[in-house]
């Protein structure tokens, strides 16, 4: 086999490029990052053995590498697939998701049949995004696996985080937080190989956090959420200091600590921007103002205020749900049970648009406002679907605490874990 240069070097750049790796990546087995730049800039003729290593940590072959003529054809698909990928995200920009899906699905389809992995694996993380947005849980889910067993991913650490880390996430909203803790473990294993100033080892460490509270891991939480804080204080962008403050908020509130977790939370929702998507800002109202109500905190009736305006502008179940479930805390915290029952009666645990842990808060607070209202047989029955609902997910620790508030009558003892909302 002859390699041919400057071709080969060139052809091994455009790959390393698309798969976000450094020369310092590609080295190993006797390849230097220097014999790496000397290989790309076509200035050095590698060895088979030195090829076969490089190919090997880009994911291919050096068959590939070296196909005849496969880099001027090679560029201009990628160019005509670029289009595509603008296209798809001018959909994105106008907010015409289905037309988004099918432009990517277009490119997926399209990059396999060329050999262009690294356009595929692009459109399939912005195909997972769009998913989201459709509320494709299934598709989504499909995708995410499919990059995480990409070898693309196998072969960049960064590529690692990102899809396992999302993939904790999708996994904590269906309610598998088994699922969810494995997946974080790996984005975590995984962002240990980068630099320490790179965000991606915050994103993977925050992912933890939250996968960890949600599961009953305190103890572990609690050992990490001062890293988390320390990691995303120096390189992170606004939006990822949010997510680990609004996260550390959680570890904190279980401390027994809720004042100081109320001012993590302030923190977090002064530095989300105002573009985020509008179901984040939601949830991070409502995770104040659990708290906010919960320490009787003066911030509360502004933060119950809000969670109003937002369950008017977005009038979906989900909203109607949380919305009644915040009113009824306001109304126990109160002592106003007549009320917390009229309002209990908007709470709708069953609703499918709930996620399984959010089912499980609601319907405690539904079963709270009827145990002080006297009704105590339909109190043990939310109690039972609470318990029953958090046992399914994973969340054992909650399960106990809900079983354990149900054989003894009154409000729980301690910093309630019912309240604290992951974002």
């Amino acid at each position: 086999m002859t390699i041919e240069q400057p071709s080969f070097g060139q052809r091994v750049r455009e790959l390393r490029r698309a798969r976000g790796l450094s020369q310092g990546d590609l080295a190993g087995d006797g390849v230097s990052p220097s014999y790496v730049s000397l290989v790309e800039s076509g200035r050095r003729v590698p060895s088979l053995k030195a090829a076969r290593t490089i190919a090997t940590r880009l994911g291919t072959t050096v068959e590939k590498l070296c196909e005849p003529g496969a880099g001027d054809s090679r560029r201009t698909h990628r160019l005509e697939l670029v289009g595509q990928l603008v296209a798809a995200r001018s959909s994105q920009l106008a907010g015409d998701w289905p037309a988004a899906r099918r432009r990517l699905e277009s490119v997926i389809e399209e990059a396999a049949d060329s050999g262009l992995d690294e356009m595929g694996w692009e459109a399939r993380w912005e195909l997972a995004a769009v998913l989201e947005r459709l509320d494709a849980t299934d598709a989504r889910e499909q995708t995410l696996r499919a990059l995480a067993d990409d070898p693309l991913t196998g072969a960049a650490p960064l590529l690692h985080v990102w899809v396992a880390a999302e993939l904790s996430r999708l996994y904590r909203r269906q309610g598998d937080l088994g699922e969810a803790v494995r997946c974080a473990e790996n984005a975590q294993a995984a962002a240990n190989g980068l630099d320490a100033d790179r965000p991606e080892r915050g994103e993977a460490q925050v992912a933890l956090l939250a996968a960890y509270v949600e599961s009953g891991e305190w103890h572990r939480a609690r050992d990490l959420a001062d890293a988390v804080l320390e990691q995303t204080s120096r390189g992170a962008d606004d939006q990822l200091r949010a997510t680990a403050l609004w996260a550390a908020a959680g570890v904190r509130h279980l401390d027994g600590h809720t004042e100081t977790a109320l001012k993590l939370l302030h923190q977090a929702d002064d530095l989300l921007a105002p573009a985020v998507d509008m179901a984040r800002r939601v949830r991070l109202t409502r995770a104040r103002a659990l708290l906010a109500l919960e320490a009787g905190d003066d911030s509360a009736a502004a933060l119950l205020e809000q969670a109003r305006h937002a369950g008017a502008l977005v009038p979906t179940p989900e909203s109607a749900s949380w919305l009644a479930t915040l009113e009824v805390l306001a109304d126990l915290r109160g002592a106003d049970p007549s009320r917390a029952l009229e309002h209990a009666a908007g709470i709708v645990p069953e609703s499918p648009e709930l996620p399984p842990l959010d089912r499980s808060r609601c319907a405690v607070m539904r079963a709270r406002a009827r145990r002080a209202a006297g009704r105590e047989e339909e109190a043990e029955a939310d109690f039972r679907t609470a318990a029953a609902g958090y046992e399914t997910a994973g969340a054992y620790r909650l399960a106990m605490a809900t079983w354990r508030e149900l054989s003894d009558p009154g409000h729980p003892v301690g910093p309630d874990p019912h309240l604290v909302l992951m974002p």
